[in-house]
């Protein structure tokens, strides 16, 4: 038989009832005193928003539902979120100014709680919205704590907190892509000049210099800078205010939370706002353009360590030994690298097929997107880092990958070429001779070093020509420095490419620091203002403190809307 219990201000955990989130009660208790109210409401469940159920919810979904595992990610970003929201609404009236700083200052309480890992959690609350609106009850009252909520939904709430984690893992993502693009150009620079093969279909294919092939993936991972850019310019629009779906009746200042967050924008419609979680979908999307990319070059890397390219060696430091075969020297690092694309993929498929069913307006589904964007972020992140040390550290072997592009005919394009353009010998016919001359020399276990039988070969073909420039033309790095086309791998033209680069990577750099400051700001203007709030009781001194703090993160026309 459930009993109702009126739950009494004694600052202790009720076993089977909650506060209300009613903002009416008693006046509110002095600072440090507890709860001083009596909730009006009876209540038979452990929840806050439980005013409507004659029960608590099922022993059997408890872990199936709860929140608080994933959650431990987002503490400091849920409160930020309540800091701003908070001084928001004593800005606007709509909590008194002494109530609006108690709040703000108990808040500022439990985000330097969990910074420095006293934060207690109470495990019958399902999430860290009900963890941290209870634990404000618990300490201030129901008549002060039960106010921080008004004018919020959990649905704007859950949305802000995805959006503050994901931002802030975005900026390192960016920072590390960065950091690892910087890597390649720097292990590029000295090699314009050294020769190696490039393959298709996994076969010799020309002639490159190494720098080419180190830069391919610099500029590969700018275009990631790009892709990192513009989910975080979506990811970067304010939910909070919205409410459930469709906004509020309260005079309520978005720019305020916005600028107080960092935003650049605010995100308009309530029912796009909470519903939609497109920003989720740019991001692991991203993510696992990047993980796809690492893992082509994590198979590229363990291929040419291997002995019988050996055109790599890697460090000792990326590599693991085996625990029967103590000759064994194992990529391990790199095969993690490229065997966690799976998950990584998994992960962007999981939010799409997430999404694919959902009508408008919110669903408990969305808890899914925390899930998917925390381990996404997590594993990419942990990935990029790997980088700049794996590229500095790896030794090219120069001599060995010289000897590869003799090996196998790298050059015999541009000995058809040479035999269109100074020969005038007709493509086809340029291309019969030279596969002809290939196949011979192939079934005979010679390349083309062998010049004295190339020049026999094309002499005995009706093509006259002089030995040395036989000798010039199946010399790969001759070859490979007289492709100067745009987007060649010519010496000048990679030079040209790489210098290039580096000035697209200042320019993202400076795009980052930007975003960056814009957030610091706002964490430290959140917190600077529930520091002074305390004590306060005159509206106009609150509004001036919000103010004096407030950065101006969005354009004046947004302000003037």
């Amino acid at each position: 038989m459930n009993r109702s219990i009126i739950v009494r201000a004694t600052g202790r955990r009720a076993r089977c009832a909650s506060y209300s989130t009613s903002t009416h009660g008693t006046s509110s208790p002095s600072e440090g005193q507890g709860t001083g109210a009596t909730s009006r409401i009876e209540k038979k469940t452990t929840k806050m928003w439980g005013g409507r159920f004659s029960k608590d919810i099922d022993e059997s979904i408890k872990g199936w539902t709860e929140s608080i595992t994933v959650d431990s990610h987002i503490v400091a970003e849920d409160i930020w979120g309540s800091l701003a929201h908070v001084a928001m609404l004593g800005n606007q009236g709509i909590v008194p100014p002494e109530k609006t700083g108690l709040i703000l200052n108990k808040l500022l309480e439990f985000q330097d709680s969990w910074l420095d890992k006293s934060f207690k959690w109470l495990p019958e609350q399902e999430d860290v919205h009900m963890n941290v609106e209870k634990k404000l009850i618990d300490a201030l009252g129901l008549d002060v704590g039960g106010r921080m909520h008004t004018c919020r939904s959990r649905n704007d709430q859950v949305v802000l907190d995805s959006k503050l984690y994901a931002r802030k893992r975005l900026l390192e993502l960016r920072g590390r892509v960065a950091d690892s693009v910087e890597a390649f150009f720097k292990k590029a620079e000295p090699h314009t000049s050294d020769v190696m093969v490039a393959y298709t279909h996994v076969q010799h294919a020309q002639p490159v210099s190494i720098a080419y092939w180190l830069s391919h993936y610099a500029l590969i991972l700018l275009r990631d800078l790009d892709r990192l850019k513009a989910a975080y310019d979506l990811t970067d629009q304010n939910p909070l205010g919205t409410g459930a779906i469709a906004g509020t009746s309260f005079p309520i200042d978005r720019t305020i939370t916005s600028d107080l967050l960092g935003f650049q924008s605010i995100h308009e419609n309530g029912l796009d706002a909470t519903s939609s979680r497109d920003f989720m979908l740019e991001i692991i999307s991203a993510n696992a353009i990047i993980q796809t990319t690492l893992s082509r070059l994590a198979e590229e890397f363990i291929y040419w360590s291997s002995w019988e390219f050996r055109s790599l060696t890697l460090d000792d430091g990326f590599a693991m030994g085996s625990s029967m075969m103590p000759q064994k020297k194992n990529p391990g690092a790199l095969e993690l690298l490229r065997g966690r694309a799976g998950r990584v993929n998994g992960l962007m498929v999981a939010g799409f097929t997430m999404m694919k069913g959902l009508p408008s307006g919110y669903n408990r589904d969305f808890h899914e997107d925390k899930e998917i964007l925390v381990e996404s972020l997590s594993l990419v992140n942990r990935a990029v880092e790997v980088i700049p040390a794996l590229i500095q550290s790896t030794k090219i072997n120069t001599d060995r990958m010289k000897e590869l592009s003799y090996g196998n005919f790298a050059n015999a394009t541009e000995l058809a070429n040479y035999l269109v353009s100074k020969k005038d010998v007709a493509f086809r016919e340029a291309h019969d001779i030279v596969g002809s001359l290939v196949g011979n020399l192939s079934r005979a276990g010679k390349n083309f070093s062998e010049t004295q039988q190339c020049y026999e070969w094309l002499k005995k073909h009706g093509v006259e020509v002089e030995m040395k420039e036989v000798q010039r033309i199946l010399d790969p790095a001759s070859v490979m420095l007289s492709y100067e086309s745009r987007g060649g791998t010519g010496k000048k033209e990679v030079e040209r490419l790489i210098k290039e680069g580096q000035q697209q990577l200042a320019e993202k750099r400076k795009e980052l620091e930007a975003d960056k400051k814009r957030v610091t700001d706002a964490w430290n203007a959140a917190r600077a203002i529930a520091k002074e709030a305390k004590g306060i009781k005159d509206a106009d001194a609150l509004k001036k403190l919000v103010a004096k703090h407030r950065p101006q993160s969005l354009s004046k026309e947004l302000r003037r809307s």
